[in-house]
């Protein structure tokens, strides 16, 4: 599915990416995860279990991938995430595995590692999607979301100086979409949006709110040299930010997606003449406590 790339306002450009299968962008690392396991026989439709530990966007794009090829989801999903989330991976069609381990104080990687390790003795065939190290990822987006950014930005813009704001989890989306974008002759500034607290490039993390940017770990493809700008939101600004967007386009946009949509705005103010991107990674529905009282 082709997703829109919307002119919320004049040069702020707005890559709709709530409206993919799974509601989010990592359906498209997900597939091409899933595809590529299946060319290469590691993964065998109605034989093999996929097993990974997220219980974020990933988690989503698995599943959809995973119905879509006719493989059975195993994950390991931390209790810190939203409880809605957790339900609805599980409805949706994920097994969530370890949840007692999870309440005795296990890590996911701990409750992933077991299955993975064992899997000869259980008499079940894993293959673990491993996001954080798997090429396939960063290649998803190469192949699919830079691609489409491109061919719409000609037809609203023919500016080639492009301001990309992202987040990142591993970076996988931020590096595939500027690589893709770089292909077709455009020239990318790429600002790199953390909440207040985190600084990945030095391996600093506090507990945030914004689900899946500054994950704990420094984005593992991430390339340095192409971020420009580093800048930090607190949490006030970011619902702020997602109420406008809600107010003002209808669509009620996640955290990261929210963080990123005021980096945007305000980049925009200092230069309203050059095309600023930024992508809405996914909905807010996950997070209902989420919601500014002013």
């Amino acid at each position: 599915m082709i997703t829109p790339l919307i002119e919320y306002s004049n040069n702020l450009l707005v890559k709709m990416e709530i409206f993919n299968a799974s509601g989010n962008h990592k359906v498209r690392a997900a597939r091409q995860i899933i595809s590529s396991g299946i060319e290469r026989g590691e993964i065998v439709p109605n034989e093999t279990t996929v097993i990974e530990k997220t219980g974020g966007n990933f988690g989503f794009g698995l599943i959809s991938a995973c119905q879509e090829f006719n493989v059975d989801l195993h994950l390991a999903v931390s209790l810190g995430f939203s409880k809605i989330k957790r339900q609805c991976l599980e409805n949706l069609g994920a097994t969530l595995i370890g949840k007692d381990l999870l309440a005795g104080g296990k890590t996911p990687k701990e409750v992933v590692e077991y299955p993975i390790e064992n899997q000869e003795s259980m008499e079940r065939k894993y293959f673990f999607t491993d996001q954080f190290n798997n090429i396939d990822s960063l290649n998803g987006h190469i192949n699919t979301t830079g691609p489409e950014i491109a061919n719409q930005l000609k037809k609203i813009t023919d500016r080639k100086d492009i301001y990309f704001v992202s987040c990142a989890g591993t970076g996988a989306s931020l590096m595939g979409i500027n690589e893709a974008l770089s292909r077709e002759g455009y020239s990318v500034e790429v600002c790199l949006v953390e909440p207040d607290g985190c600084n990945s490039k030095d391996n600093t993390f506090t507990d945030h709110r914004f689900e899946g940017m500054s994950v704990g770990v420094v984005p593992p493809f991430i390339k340095w040299e192409v971020i420009k700008d580093h800048t930090f939101v607190n949490q006030q600004r970011m619902l702020d930010a997602k109420k406008k967007f809600f107010l003002e386009y209808g669509q009620f946009l996640g955290n990261t997606s929210s963080a990123c949509f005021h980096v945007a705005s305000e980049a925009l103010k200092r230069e309203p003449d050059r095309p600023t991107l930024m992508i809405a990674y996914d909905h807010g529905l996950w997070y209902p406590e989420m919601v500014s009282k002013n």
